[in-house]
């Protein structure tokens, strides 16, 4: 019989020859069979991080740790899954734990220097890559990534040295020929060849070393690259002869690197590394592309957004699509796609945010790499990108370029600087901290409007798409929205500011997690229950309830225009008893407060069929929201059972004197804190940068719910003492 231990052996060693899938059953069947067992908890850990099941992965590590709290490695694995996850603080703490039960724990300390990296603190990685050091002074991964950081804060002697270190780290190895390696003597009269290594990107950027060496030397340059990218560079100069890196090369005396040259040459980059362009496009799909675009009147934007998902800090470089929203306030441009392979999913998901074009698959389906988009690039105004092969494409051939770039790039583009030497065409647009990319193409959407006249901001009608009878359809920050424009509240705060409540929202994005379930009592057109459905994301589930059937109607269609899958709408009342009752007679075609409407036990109007939340039997509750006019205490009763077994958070409209008290005292009797939380309606921040305030002084009146059992740290909101706690009284 197989023991537990020869058990997770076996899952390790098909885990490392590449079968996740089959490590992971193997895990998880330890673990039926023997639950508490840590190092099963912690190897499944280990599979669901490398499938990318990264909230998976923290949950197994936590499990493992609460098991056999003195467990150095799970610590250390659950702060890189967070540093994946970009919580960096987190990881930092799970690191400082490994090292303090076991001090001499050198991945810890290498992966502690990875995430004080991320989080732009240079200084302290370097000192921690150095204690790594003096335990274990010929690790290859630390020298190598000190020497990124000497690189990218500009110390480029020793930098070179350090970033050589890269050939003896795993899965990198140098290139091995029977000629020996340049070292930096004079070339006049011989033959060298440049070997091309990493992405395409690199490629392409240090490919200008062949022309550089051109220059200097009266030498022969041979320049083995990828297959890929063989018709790109072929019309390009400063090179003799260019093969594909499988390719046995012609005779050469010497060889060389690409990303190797520069630190050969004691390059200290003050200036551009060879002329630009060093890349030329085709005449003739120059031509081409140019009657395309002539359908297209103002600035014309090359836009990408996604980087090769498979490289380690893809993370840190790309950005979502919708991150460029800031853009699509902006008329007078159009906004060209030029994103291939991954990403392209995310203009399927951007709601009527952004207008934007596709091009991306029909590029270079009949070319080489590229070959096609250097033509579509030299018919743009702009191209705007992350540090991809594309925007390196665009600076090699001079092409105007704007790179948006995380809080610590990648090394060539240094600190601290908003131009670069070895693109002139180029700006940068750097994070100010952390992960804002918001400010970083705010920051460009006011620059266009700065250099082109006829750049200028919407005005909140120009966000409109549709009229429809009393309803709009209309652009909104989170997704494209139908309202009544009769609607007093949400309505209206939809067409003038493109939101509703986000003050509450904000606090939503803090207290939802991906996978959860939630519950909405009360979703009205789902001005929040888009933003739950966002938050849960694909594997999470929201149940929204709203009992007025015009506006159940409006919910739907907002629902289908932003492709909520993981919504359930019903219409249908949540309360403590099933039964029946009444939405009063409404005109629609006339103004009033749709969202404030009291459901009556009287006759008169629509009946709709009342449920408990408990009869919904629900497996799991993470979150409940109830804005439900007044109601709110019944909504709780109804769900008692669900609240007393999942201990959900709770989000509980309550801004009625006559109901406080009941609601208070019922739900600190469950065993809940609370806190009020009183955002106003009108956010000076808001979507459409409106600054005129048409809700003077109203706020929504809410209180948050947290069961004792969760820890929980609640900043800036003021406790609920007790049932005479009001949500007017200051603190």
């Amino acid at each position: 019989m197989t023991t537990v231990a020869e058990a997770l052996q076996q899952g390790w060693r098909i885990h490392q020859a590449g079968d996740l899938a089959g490590a992971e059953r193997i895990y998880r069947g330890v673990l039926q069979a023997d639950p508490n067992n840590a190092a099963a908890w912690c190897y499944l850990g280990i599979a669901c991080h490398d499938l990318d099941r990264l909230d998976e992965a923290a949950a197994a590590y936590r499990r493992a740790i609460q098991i056999q709290p003195q467990f150095p490695i799970a610590y250390n694995n659950l702060g890189n899954t967070l540093r994946m996850q970009k919580r960096l603080t987190e990881a930092l703490r799970c690191f400082d734990q490994a090292l303090q039960q076991q001090p001499g724990y050198v991945n810890a300390l290498k992966n502690k220097g990875t995430a004080l990296v991320w989080e732009g603190r240079l200084d302290e990685a370097l000192e921690s890559y150095h204690q790594a050091l003096q335990l274990a002074a010929e690790d290859a991964e630390t020298h190598k990534n000190i020497g990124v950081i000497q690189l990218l804060q500009g110390r480029f002697t020793d930098g070179w040295r350090e970033y050589r270190w890269r050939w003896k780290t795993q899965g990198m190895t140098l290139p091995k020929y029977d000629q020996p390696e340049w070292d930096g003597s004079s070339l006049d009269g011989r033959t060298i060849l440049l070997v091309a290594e990493q992405g395409l990107g690199d490629t392409i950027h240090f490919f200008r070393y062949a022309g550089v060496l051109k220059q200097r030397y009266a030498c022969r340059v041979v320049v083995a690259v990828h297959r890929p990218l063989l018709e790109l560079l072929a019309d390009g100069s400063g090179f003799d002869e260019l093969i594909p890196i499988d390719q046995t090369p012609p005779p050469f005396d010497v060889f060389c690197p690409l990303l190797d040259v520069p630190g050969v040459l004691g390059e200290d980059l003050q200036d551009t590394p060879g002329q630009i362009p060093y890349v030329t496009a085709r005449l003739e799909l120059v031509q081409q592309w140019h009657q395309r675009f002539r359908q297209y009147s103002g600035l014309k934007i090359g836009i990408v957004w996604q980087g090769n998902p498979k490289y380690a800090a893809d993370r840190m470089r790309s950005f979502p699509l919708t991150a460029l929203d800031p853009l699509g306030h902006l008329q007078g441009i159009h906004l060209f796609s030029l994103q291939r392979d991954a990403g392209v999913e995310q203009i399927e998901s951007l709601g009527g945010r952004l207008d934007v074009v596709p091009l991306g698959e029909q590029l270079d389906q009949d070319t080489g790499a590229f070959v096609e988009t250097a033509a579509v690039l030299k018919n743009l105004d702009l191209l705007i990108s992350p540090d991809t092969a594309v925007a390196h494409v665009a600076g090699a051939l001079g092409v105007p370029l704007w790179l948006a770039l995380s809080n610590v790039p990648h090394w060539p583009w240094l600190l601290d600087r908003d131009e670069t030497s070895w693109y002139p065409s180029a700006r940068l647009f750097r994070q100010s901290g952390g992960d804002d990319w918001t400010g970083v193409f705010q920051r460009m959407a006011e620059r266009l409007q700065t250099e082109h006249a006829a750049v200028r901001r919407k005005t909140y009608e120009q966000f409109q798409i549709a009229r429809c009878g009393p309803n709009r359809l209309t652009r909104t920050r989170h997704g494209p929205m139908i309202y009544n424009r009769h609607d007093r509240y949400i309505g209206r705060s939809l067409e003038r500011y493109g939101e509703f409540s986000e003050g509450e929202c904000d606090l939503f994005r803090q207290l939802v997690r991906p996978g959860q379930v939630v519950v909405e009592a009360g979703a009205n057109i789902g001005a929040h229950t888009i933003v739950l459905s966002h938050l849960v994301g694909p594997r999470g589930r929201v149940i929204a309830f709203e009992p007025q059937r015009v506006v159940f109607q409006i919910l739907c269609g907002n629902l289908a225009l932003n492709g909520c899958l993981n919504v359930e709408a019903r219409q249908l009342a949540l309360a403590d008893q099933p039964g029946r009752l009444h939405v009063p007679p409404l005109d629609y075609h006339r103004e009033n407060n749709f969202g404030g409407v009291e459901l009556t036990d009287q006759a008169a109007g629509e009946p709709v069929q009342v449920v408990t939340l408990d009869s919904l039997e629900l497996p799991a509750c993470h979150f409940l929201k109830a804005d439900v006019e007044g109601m709110e205490l019944n909504v709780l009763r109804g769900g008692e059972q669900t609240l007393r077994q999942h201990r959900p958070l709770l989000y509980v409209e309550n801004d009625r004197a006559a109901h406080s008290p009941a609601i208070i005292q019922y739900l600190q009797s469950l065993d809940y804190h609370l806190y009020w939380h009183l955002p106003m309606l009108f956010h000076a921040g808001n979507y459409y940068h409106n600054q005129h305030n048409e809700f003077p002084g109203i706020v929504s009146a809410n209180m948050l719910a947290v069961h004792r059992t969760i820890q929980a740290s609640i900043e800036g909101l003021r406790p609920v003492e007790g049932p005479d706690s009001q949500w007017q009284t200051k603190p």
